[in-house]
Parts: structure tokens; C-alpha cells; sequence
């Protein structure tokens, strides 16, 4: 375990950049009172009004933010039905987008689906940054879109849609809440030496034996380009650079290790030179969503249910904090600090891992410490279900949560499907709070079973269960199971045998 800890203590010291590298706040919409938006890259960029489609109603601003409704009840998307926004980089400039931050509410019939769309020419073609689906609630939820790295030339306007659909009925509401739009990036002269940017920008981390991209643009694009670049120290695995996009795919002699990719480009201007560190970290099979509760925005102080988005996937923190204190035991910046009042829990509201399915759950775990708090821990339980709907959970694992320190802990699953995904405390007479930390969610990966196993499971025996070993007799019939096996012969019915 000290081991799990040091590596995460290493990723927490790159992630500690995260809220910086995202650069300046390019434009930021208050929508209390109106559409208008405001940049703090005041000369270089022009912010463009909060708008919305013609297929919504009138947006209304207050206090919470600027809402509507009419929105469609269909399962698709209406081309008519968005929020807008737009940036313009001003003349001799142009802009590099890094990151967009949004929250959003829903009346109990506004839309339960969203998507989030970007274009540099007025729709005509587009990107789609973001898409989920919204809980049937009335929570406020809050979303962050990093790593964008999207360049925007002098000339070009940036506008970023908002669609909503799927909604209950044509009078439900949903608000962009107040203070929370955001686009953060860089506004870049164009006669000057070229800015360049990674993607992903931040915190970079890579699994071993898992393949890591990292895209490299420039501004201006004309004229620029890159002059040289270095991967150092030298790595075990294979690392190339190809078409602006940099690949490394770490050997297990490469894991714990930091290193270096520097890129170096030139213009008519000069050269500029930037870096980018990337933390190798241990074997995880490719495809694992991995929830640390470290990256930007990932932030809830309060115990009232909310949807915060964990790694890109919303998951709904009921009792549940985001603690960071002294107290908090943790891996890196942050972990999930579980109450006592009622039963606290963290629910995935999108399916995960779809097209692979869950193999493996896995999480760290403490005893919160409050100095003036009775220490006795609690009972954590694991759970998955295939719909929010109902009491439809199924429990897959249990663990007495009462270490002072995290201590690792895994569950396999199994189910080739996609799942909701739930860890609650089990609360008992003078339970303490609880911290989770790292929690991981593996793909399924298909058994390799022998022959002599594939037989067994074609008769619906579950290979490892009493009585299944080839020198048994699971029926009874005289004959053991490898002489069946031999034979082709039913190991479960005693009335058919060799």
C-alpha cells in the first residue's frame, strides 16, 4: 500500500498546476440581470451576449441565473433548442481555448439530456465537447470541459451551444446557473514567436502498458512549426512524435518515474519552448475510469445532495464532502469524506464503462480524523444496478472501513454490461466518518478458460464450485468428471454418462 501512496502523493504535486494552466478567463458570463458577458483579456478578445435559440422560450435572468423552457421532449437533439455564447479574438490576434466551466438546473420537467457543441463557422460544421444525461431531480449540477485546446485564428468567431432535450414538459425549465460560465484560455498576438499548448495541457498521468497521446498545436499556424522536441530522461517503453501528436506507451520499468516531453517551435518572430511532465503510474487496464477527486472543479463543501462530475462522469454526493483538510486522509489534494447523517453515498447517474463493462471496483479507505470525533469507523457496501430506477442495487461487496490509514480494497464484478455504480456507508450504532479515495472501476475482461472449464460452463456448472474438479463426480453416476468431459457426456445428470 505505501507503495499506491507514494505514486498518487507524486501525481497530487503535478495536478497542484491544474488551476493555472488553464490560463485567463477569456469570457465569463454573470446572467443575473442580463446577457452580457465580460473578458479579462480586456483589448483581445470581444465577449459575445448570452443567447438562445429560436426554439425556447424568452430567457429570463435572476438571481440563480439565466433560465427558459420549451424545450423538445424528443430523444434527439432539436437543432432550434441551445444556450449560445461567443468569443472573437480582436484584430492581430487569436485565441487558444484551454477549458469551459458551466453549471446547470433543471425544473422537475426541464430536459434529462444535454449535449455541448463548439464551431469556428457559425454551425455549419461543429465539435461536440460534451453530452450526458441529467437526473430526474432538482439538484444543481456543476461541469467542467478541460483540455480543450481548440485555436481560434483572427477572423474566426467561437461560439459554444448548449443544447437541451428530452424534456418532461414544454414548461420546464433549465438555467445556466449564475457566476459559472466560463471559458478559460489565451489570447496570442499573431507577430510573435507561437504558443503552444498540449492536449491534454495538465496533470498528465499514464497507466503502464497503456497509450498515451498528446496533441501539440501552435499559434499562429502559418508560418510556425515545430523545430525540435525530447522525451528525458530516457524511458524503458517506446515514445514517438508524429503529425504534431506525441505517443509513449510505458514499460513496467518505467513506472513511478516523471518525465519531460519538451517541444520546441519557431516563427518569423523567434522560438518559444514549452514542456509538459508526464507521471507514470501503476498497471491499469486500458479503458478503467479512475475517480480521484483531485482534478479542477471537482469541489463540494456542503453535505446536500449534488451532482458533481468526477473525472468527466457525474456522480451524485449524497452526505458525501470533498474534503481537503489536514483531516481528511487522502492521497493527493482531496478525497471523498462520507457522514453520519442518514445513509451517506456516491452514485454514478451515467452508466460506466459502456461497450466493455465492469470487471473490477476498487477504492481506498479511512477513518476520518477529527481530533474531537470518536473514532469507530464504518461499513462500507459496494453496489451495481443497470438502472436508477426503483430499488434495483445489487450488492457486490463489503468492507469494515475502520483503518487509520487507506487501505486498499477490490471487488470483482464481473457483468459485461454497462452499470450504475454506488458506495454508501452501512451506518450503524456510533459509526464515525468515513474517507474514499482513489476509486477505480476496471473493464470486464473475459475469462480464459480451459477446455475442460468450457465444458463445465456450456452445462451451466460454474468451474471452482464443490464437486467441479476433474477427478469428482458431480452427478453421482459412477463416472468422474474428465471421463465425462472425454466422453461428451452431461457431469450433471446422472441418467447420462459414458
Amino acid at each position: 500500500m505505501k507503495r499506491r501512496i507514494v505514486l498518487s502523493l507524486a501525481w497530487a504535486l503535478v495536478l497542484g498546476v491544474a488551476a493555472v494552466s488553464r490560463g485567463a478567463v477569456l469570457g465569463e458570463w454573470e446572467l443575473t440581470a442580463n446577457g452580457a458577458g465580460v473578458t479579462d483579456e480586456s483589448g483581445k478578445v470581444t465577449v459575445g451576449n448570452f443567447t438562445g435559440g429560436s426554439g425556447i422560450g424568452s430567457i429570463t435572468y435572476g438571481v440563480n441565473g439565466g433560465y427558459a423552457n420549451s424545450w423538445t421532449p424528443n430523444n434527439v437533439v432539436d437543432l432550434t433548442d441551445y444556450f449560445e455564447v461567443s468569443l472573437t479574438p480582436n484584430a492581430g490576434h487569436g485565441l487558444m481555448i484551454s477549458q469551459i466551466d458551466f453549471g446547470e438546473y433543471r425544473s422537475g420537467t426541464g430536459p434529462l439530456a444535454y449535449v455541448v457543441r463548439a464551431s469556428l463557422n457559425n454551425f455549419a460544421t461543429y465539435d461536440q465537447l460534451a453530452s450526458g444525461d441529467i437526473p430526474d431531480n432538482t439538484s444543481i449540477r456543476s461541469h467542467s470541459i478541460p483540455d480543450l485546446n481548440i485555436v481560434v485564428s483572427d477572423g474566426q468567431t467561437f461560439k459554444v451551444r448548449f443544447y437541451g432535450y428530452k424534456a418532461k414538459g414544454s414548461g420546464g425549465n433549465w438555467r445556466i446557473q449564475a457566476n459559472t460560465l466560463k471559458i478559460y484560455g489565451e489570447a496570442v498576438s499573431t507577430a510573435e514567436p507561437p504558443a503552444i499548448t498540449f492536449r491534454p495541457g495538465t496533470g498528465v498521468q499514464v497507466h503502464v502498458s497503456n497509450l498515451l497521446e498528446v496533441a501539440v498545436s501552435l499559434f499562429p499556424m502559418g508560418g510556425s512549426g515545430i523545430s525540435s522536441w525530447s522525451f528525458d530522461p530516457g524511458a524503458a517503453g517506446p515514445a514517438s512524435f508524429s503529425n504534431s501528436v506525441f505517443y509513449f506507451r510505458p514499460a513496467a520499468a518505467d513506472e513511478g518515474q516523471t518525465y519531460a516531453l519538451a517541444v520546441t517551435a519557431t516563427n518569423q518572430y523567434g522560438s518559444v519552448s514549452k514542456s509538459l511532465d508526464i507521471l507514470v503510474t501503476e498497471y491499469l487496464p486500458e479503458g478503467s475510469l479512475e475517480v480521484t477527486f483531485d482534478n479542477a472543479n471537482e469541489v463540494k463543501t456542503g453535505s446536500a445532495a449534488e451532482v458533481v462530475n468526477l473525472s468527466g462522469t457525474p456522480w451524485l454526493l449524497d452526505q458525501v464532502i470533498i474534503g481537503e483538510a489536514a483531516n481528511d486522509p487522502k492521497n493527493g489534494l482531496r478525497s471523498g469524506r462520507f457522514g453520519t447523517f442518514f445513509p451517506p453515498s456516491m452514485t454514478s447517474q451515467d452508466k460506466l464503462l459502456p461497450g466493455m463493462g465492469v470487471g473490477l471496483i476498487s477504492f481506498q479507505h479511512a477513518m476520518y480524523h477529527e481530533p474531537e470525533e470518536p473514532r469507530t469507523g464504518s461499513t462500507l457496501v459496494v453496489e451495481v444496478a443497470e438502472t436508477l430506477e426503483g430499488n434495483a442495487w445489487f450488492e457486490v461487496g463489503r468492507v469494515s472501513a475502520r483503518a487509520d490509514a487507506l487501505t486498499y480494497y477490490e471487488v470483482p464484478v464481473g457483468i459485461n454490461t454497462a452499470l450504475h455504480v454506488r458506495i454508501r456507508l452501512d451506518l450503524g450504532s456510533g459509526d464515525s466518518r468515513v474517507n474514499v479515495d482513489n476509486v477505480t472501476i476496471a473493464p470486464y475482461v473475459a475469462p480464459d478458460w480451459t477446455a475442460y472449464e468450457e465444458f463445465l460452463l456450456q452445462y451451466n456448472v460454474t468451474p471452482g464450485d464443490p464437486g467441479t474438479e476433474p477427478d469428482d463426480d458431480l452427478d453421482g453416476d459412477g463416472f468422474t468428471n474428465d471421463e465425462e468431459f472425454q466422453a461428451g457426456t452431461n457431469p450433471y445428470d446422472a441418467t447420462v454418462h459414458p
